[in-house]
């Protein structure tokens, strides 16, 4: 075996390829593992274990037996792994009740209601008798514990209601739903990290999501800097403090999606890992020179982290559907400068439900905020 520090990652799927190729570049001997023997991770791995990255009884066993120095992921479910490793190994990590509550919608909004963070009202729905006192249309329903935007729906009325419940059963692994107040504003959300009980904000991503005609929210263009004033920044960074504290957040990067409206800056919900949809592995480092990615390693090691920003400039993530194909591909077929990289699958007409619909994205970098806007004009 490598006398190399060795790194437990969970989840070999395309959304950790970034983490995973960070660490390889790193130089560290990287274990990877997922429950798919044809991951496109394990091509990066130093040695693959196909287990479901669930299976905390078997991570914890091998990872005692294998001496692993550090273990990550930057999935959502795989925390609750990640924690139970870190605690059994004295490892640095979310401790096993952070993850619980960052992986249980409810569990969390119950915290942050009794801490006093402003939330949206919510349910707890787990048989349909549950639904039939709900009349303050529209409502937003959830299953508890899933993500992608996987089985979320927008309602109007009681017989959407009953059929969105439906839906959100299906993609609950505890069946359980939540209903909650549907807040009308504009979405951001807010990437930390955190380590040794201090938090540091690295970055405010604006959020613009596609499907609300559909009773969908699909994330659809991510940008940085947000355009805030000075006050909204305020509210935006007072409330995610302190319902990080409220939660007990600590060495572990974390994801809170957050609402402004006319009635208030709200918590939408909070994740113990990294951003994803290219937030931290493309559009922080792009936009701040804060490389997350070495970061979460380094957390993971529990060894210093590094969040000086070395620039200032803007930078975002276009994802492609079907209204706005044509104009990203003619716009790639342009090669212009602000164009960092890009994945484009074949057309199809299909209907955005959930991020895994999505056909393909292009990541762009600009001085300027206003340069952005413009360049996204033209392809959205």
């Amino acid at each position: 075996m490598s006398s190399k520090k060795k790194i437990l990652i969970l989840g070999a799927s395309e959304m950790q390829l970034p983490v995973i190729i960070r660490t390889k570049d790193l130089g560290y001997y990287t274990i990877i593992a997922d429950y798919n023997p044809i991951a496109p991770g394990f091509d990066y791995a130093n040695e693959k274990l196909i287990v479901s990255t669930n299976d905390a009884e078997t991570l914890v066993a091998y990872s005692k037996e294998n001496k692993i120095d550090g273990v990550l992921t930057t999935s959502d479910q795989p925390v609750n792994s990640v924690a139970l490793i870190s605690k059994e190994l004295g490892l640095s990590a979310m401790s096993t009740k952070v993850a619980e509550i960052c992986t249980n919608k409810y569990k969390q909004r119950s915290i942050l209601m009794e801490s006093g963070i402003k939330i949206p009202f919510f349910k707890l729905c787990n048989s349909s008798e549950d639904l039939k006192d709900l009349f303050d249309f529209p409502y937003i329903v959830k299953p508890v514990d899933s993500s992608a935007s996987r089985g979320v729906t927008l309602v109007k009325d009681k017989d959407e209601l009953q059929s969105a419940y439906k839906e959100a059963l299906n993609f609950s692994h505890s069946k359980n739903t939540i209903v909650e107040e549907f807040i009308e504003g504009r979405e951001f959300s807010v990437e930390t990290l955190t380590q040794n009980s201090k938090t540091h904000i690295i970055a405010i991503t604006e959020k613009i999501t596609a499907g609300k005609n559909i009773g969908r929210f699909v994330e659809d263009t991510h940008i940085e800097p947000a355009k805030l004033t000075s006050v909204e920044e305020d509210w935006i960074r007072n409330i995610v403090l302190d319902s990080i504290s409220a939660i007990g957040l600590n060495n572990c990067p974390s994801h809170t999606e957050v609402m402004l409206s006319d009635k208030g800056c709200f918590i939408v919900e909070i994740a113990c890992r990294l951003g994803g949809d290219y937030i931290t592995s493309d559009l922080v480092p792009l936009s701040t020179g804060v490389d997350m990615l070495e970061n979460l390693i380094n957390i993971s090691l529990g060894q210093p982290i590094n969040i000086e920003q070395f620039f200032h400039k803007s930078a975002a993530v276009q994802f492609l559907n079907t209204t706005n194909y044509f104009k990203c591909q003619d716009f790639i077929h342009s090669k212009h400068s602000s164009i960092i990289r890009y994945d484009v699958k074949p057309f199809k007409e299909i209907r955005i439900e959930n991020s895994l619909d999505r056909l393909g994205y292009i990541i762009l970098q600009t001085d300027t905020r206003e340069e952005m806007d413009l360049l996204l004009k033209k392809i959205q």
